[in-house]
């Protein structure tokens, strides 16, 4: 796994991202190949490079992220310098997401080597900035038609190739803003306290029941409130105070409604306090996913029993993959691929075996679609 090597040596912690040092791995690999590919960038450094094999339409692309969380601390070993040691190779990004990318290139090396059977063109992409949103990478990549495939695999899901992801949950990131008048501690009736407002809100917002229909793969919506900043000191009335809120729905609610009761529970606030203030800001919103019909779960299935000897189960997902932002442009797409569940974590590893069986499920996948 020397590609893989070298892919954890090239910082890519996200932010700032500098994607452009891994993409130019995979450029020298598609290069030594013989394999075309394009680069396309939002902003200079934060690189996306697709490699194409076969001719005509676009039938399937791939696509594993360059980028990186950042490294934190406890790790045994240089994040940076990738060790093997146990069928282990550890180092930062190894599982999430750069030994998954180094599965699908050989992949693509193999692929190479029938182009000229393949029906269409099969797309093997590492993209930029999934850890923080997809704004440089796949978001990008498809609000400006660079690439319009029918299918698509995101290995990018870990479980070591035991599921398929197929549901995902909505997302809705809020920030709610009160706003109040600065005033002596010592005079507080002279202000407004946006703290205070913000509890009152808080208050309600956190007996909020959502109406949902429970679906067979995805647990029940959750709520979290994630920061509260508010305040500069003891003796000042706070004359601001912000909530940071995160929301996971289901398939079966709709976001424009959940923001609707956010509203009225402001609007109750300030109907008690006539001086309360707010502000509403959608800082993300993503939909939910659900695709159980797609022929690639069959194919996926299939390959994985005659290769791994057992059959990855459909699965749901709290969290998001960049799977939905296919699902929502129309794409089958699924998620599917190596990893462990020490992504984000210290010591992240992936282990040598699941690479490559995770290379040989994806060839077999990719000629039962495209032959």
């Amino acid at each position: 796994m020397r590609i893989l090597r070298k892919l954890i040596e090239k910082d890519t912690t996200n932010p700032p991202g500098n994607e452009y040092r891994a993409a130019e791995v995979v450029k020298e690999f598609f290069e030594k190949y013989d394999i075309k590919y394009k680069i396309f960038e939002k902003e200079k450094g934060r690189t996306n490079i697709i490699g194409y094999i076969g001719k005509g339409k676009e039938k399937l692309f791939i696509a594993c992220h360059l980028d990186t969380v950042p490294v934190g601390n406890g790790w045994k070993t240089n994040p940076f310098k990738a060790v093997e040691k146990f069928g282990r190779i550890y180092g930062r990004g190894a599982s999430d997401n750069k030994g998954p990318l180094a599965s699908i290139l050989i992949t693509a090396k193999r692929l190479k080597a029938v182009e000229n059977r393949l029906k269409g063109r099969v797309l093997i992409a590492g993209v930029a900035d999934e850890e923080r949103g997809s704004e440089f990478g796949v978001k990008f990549l498809l609000n400006k038609n660079l690439i319009n495939p029918e299918y698509a695999i995101i290995p990018d899901v870990g479980h070591r190739m035991k599921v398929i992801d197929v549901a995902e949950k909505g997302l809705l990131f809020l920030r709610i803003t009160s706003y109040g008048k600065q005033a002596h501690g010592s005079r507080p009736e002279r202000g407004v306290n946006a703290v205070w407002n913000m509890i009152d809100f808080l208050n309600l917002f956190r007996n909020y029941k959502m109406n949902f229909k429970k679906h067979p793969l995805l647990s029940d919506p959750t709520i979290n409130l994630g920061a509260i900043k508010g305040g500069e000191t003891f003796n000042m009335v706070p004359s601001k105070c912000e909530a940071y809120i995160d929301i996971r729905y289901l398939p079966s609610q709709r976001s424009q409604e959940i923001i609707e009761n956010v509203k009225k529970m402001i609007n109750f606030v300030k109907k008690r306090n006539k001086k309360a203030k707010f502000k509403i800001e959608i800082f993300d919103k993503q939909s939910p996913m659900d695709i159980q019909d797609n022929i690639l779960i069959n194919l996926i299935k299939k390959n994985s029993k005659k290769i791994l000897g057992f059959e990855p189960k459909n699965h749901g997902m709290s969290g998001s993959t960049v799977t939905k932002f296919f699902a929502k442009k129309g794409i089958k797409a699924v998620g599917y691929g190596p990893g462990s569940e020490c992504a984000h974590m210290a010591n992240e590893y992936v282990e040598i075996k699941d690479l490559i069986n995770f290379s040989e499920v994806l060839y077999n996948t990719v000629l039962d679609l495209m032959l």
